[in-house]
């Protein structure tokens, strides 16, 4: 049943994120971040939210605010955040890199070494970089890539079914 859930968002999400060249659908980047917390697991942590943290000024903050407000992961209320310096970032169990600071990823890495942070890059690549995971676009169609030597190093597992639907696995 999961699982057919999850396909359905994303096909839902692939299906509205028919997009012109220079238009990106950040209400599919949200409703994708949210679908991914179904089928991945983090350490317990005692924590009393389920933390997503944007870094920098993207318009997927003002998405999450609209379409995750009042939805919980784990049983955990989702709190989102806006963060625009670095030292702001905390220890969220999501942290998102707005294309805007995809250049500080050095730096937010160095910062949650050794700490469960799933990092998403908006812009393309960013999972070579070192982040667990970014977005890109293949024909109209909003796909994920994923690191998995980085999610492994901070405790953080992807079932098969969230594998299965990547675009590149390293």
């Amino acid at each position: 049943m999961r699982s057919k859930f999850f396909l359905l968002v994303i096909c839902a999400t692939t299906l509205s994120f028919v997009a012109k060249s220079q238009t990106t659908n950040y209400q599919a980047y949200s409703v994708f971040v949210y679908g991914m917390t179904k089928y991945m697991s983090w350490p317990s942590n005692n924590k009393s939210e389920f933390v997503i943290v944007v870094f920098g000024k993207s318009k997927v903050y003002d998405e999450m605010m609209k379409g995750l407000s009042g939805k919980t992961v784990n049983g955990l209320p989702i709190k989102i955040v806006q963060a625009e310096d670095v030292s702001m970032v905390g220890e969220p169990q999501i942290l998102y890199v707005s294309e805007g600071k995809s250049g500080q990823l050095d730096e937010i890495k160095k910062l949650t070494t050794g700490k469960a942070v799933l990092i998403i890059g908006e812009r393309e690549g960013l999972h070579k970089k070192g982040a667990g995971m970014s977005f890109i676009a293949i024909d109209n169609k909003l796909r994920i890539d994923i690191n998995n030597v980085e999610l492994t190093g901070r405790n953080i597992k992807t079932s098969t079914q969230m594998q299965a639907l990547a675009h590149e696995i390293i």
